[in-house]
């Protein structure tokens, strides 16, 4: 376990990002923690927290300036990893009829800030599925093994 203060991790995501990692991370938005592009410490919801009951999600603000202080938003890592829509392949006419070509490589590189015990989990059991399971999602596989996680505490 390393604790870090607010210079190094602005330090981190300097040297993240000139290693060409897509830094990610919680945001305060639209009235919610969500995660997205982080380029800077302050993009970091200082001093925010969240209230969670049944059917019932707020922020509200926190008595310290914690960057991690909240417990999980509405949003998951997942959408990263596994985005909602992904191309494939494309077609387009050929003298044969139609010709198959398979899309590029995504080389995004994540890394992931603030990630907390329990998505962890969360991520183990969507790579048993995507890469250890009985069929491999390699767009899955490529994302996950180019990811680097910093989780808290």
């Amino acid at each position: 376990m390393v604790v870090i203060d607010r210079n190094s991790i602005q330090a981190l995501l300097d040297a993240l990002r000139r290693r060409g990692y897509k830094t990610v991370g919680p945001v305060l938005r639209d009235g919610a923690i969500v995660y997205d592009a982080v380029s800077s410490v302050d993009d970091l919801p200082a001093g925010w927290t969240d209230r969670q009951e049944k059917g019932l999600y707020r922020i509200e603000p926190r008595e310290d300036r914690a960057l991690f202080g909240y417990a999980v938003g509405p949003h998951s890592w997942k959408k990263f990893l596994h985005p909602p829509v992904e191309t494939l392949w494309k077609s387009e006419p050929s003298a044969d009829g139609i010709k198959i070509i398979p899309a590029a490589e995504d080389t995004t590189k994540f890394a992931f800030i603030g990630v907390r015990a329990c998505e962890l989990r969360a991520l183990s059991v969507l790579d048993g599925v995507f890469i250890n399971g009985s069929t491999v999602n390699p767009g899955y596989r490529s994302r996950r093994e180019k990811s680097l996680i910093l989780a808290v505490n």
